[in-house]
């Protein structure tokens, strides 16, 4: 009894009491300004603003950026066609200036400010090779921009960049190149507010059908699928999703192409394929 009272009276000694305040401190936001925001609708900078305003964080942590996050958070969710009407080049910065200190808490005024950047048009899409460029892909620079439904001098637009990437990709993997990988740099000329584009591309290995095992499926039904994947041909991601969409009615189960192993054979380049339909279909 005579220790818990003991150390009671040491806890609450105003001595400890400074030592246990002082040894956790926080940053308490008092006031936000933000600056520079532009398009961010006005209910939406009054929301970030409300989510900032008396929010706690420990005086060690990267509580900077946290707000940096959440004001980029906020901006993408109020403007999000920015990036698709020539706005690249977004940042922000969050100051904070000291407004009074307690043993236990500092209290700032957080300024925020927004640059959303001038809107950019198109100077080029050069594309380019990591390692050696495989001419069996038939697919030189050329052939790539083509397929990339922006013109050199539009408004710089996202969608439309990645959309073509993704066209870029597909026809890669139907020449069977399906480990190529990608790496994009985009170069801001302020002066003429325009924007470069460089495509950094592994190609990989070209890969073919190899071994294609089928498990559950009627005699007539494997048989029209492994037409489709013959060993030898160029391994083709796409012939396995048209079959799975046009027989979609007369597969024993609800699966998908997702559910197909793959089994790459990276010294011979083929992949071998097992296709299981024995789980029961679900209603």
């Amino acid at each position: 009894m005579k220790f818990a009272l003991l150390l009671a009276l040491f806890l609450t000694s105003p001595l400890v009491q400074a030592r246990v305040s002082t040894d956790d401190p926080k940053v308490i936001i008092d006031e936000v300004d933000v600056e520079g925001a532009a398009h961010m609708p006005e209910l939406v900078k009054k929301q970030l603003v409300a989510d900032l305003l008396h929010s706690e964080y420990a005086a060690d942590s990267d509580w900077i950026g946290s707000i940096d996050n959440k004001v980029e958070q906020a901006e993408f969710a109020g403007w999000p066609e920015r990036e698709n009407q020539g706005y690249v080049g977004f940042s922000v910065q969050a100051t904070s200036k000291t407004l009074r200190k307690e043993p236990s808490a500092l209290h700032v005024l957080v300024t925020v400010l927004v640059n959303e950047g001038h809107q950019k048009h198109l100077k080029e899409i050069d594309f380019r090779y990591v390692e050696e460029h495989t001419a069996t892909a038939g697919l030189t620079p050329t052939e790539l921009r083509k397929l990339v439904p922006l013109s050199d001098g539009d408004i710089y637009n996202r969608e439309k960049f990645y959309a073509g990437m993704s066209a870029i990709s597909r026809a890669y993997h139907e020449r069977g190149f399906i480990d190529l990988t990608y790496t994009i740099e985009m170069r801001f000329d302020q002066t003429s507010e325009t924007v470069a584009v460089f495509v950094s591309l592994t190609e990989g290995e070209q890969y073919r059908w190899g071994k294609i095992q089928v498990i559950g499926l009627r005699p007539m039904i494997e048989l029209s699928l492994k037409s489709k994947l013959k060993p030898g041909d160029l391994a083709n991601p796409a012939l396995i999703d048209d079959f799975y969409h046009d027989n979609q009615s007369l597969l024993p189960t609800l699966g998908s192409p997702r559910e197909v192993k793959w089994y790459r054979n990276r010294d011979h380049a083929t992949v071998d394929l097992t296709f299981d339909f024995r789980a029961p279909r679900s209603p």
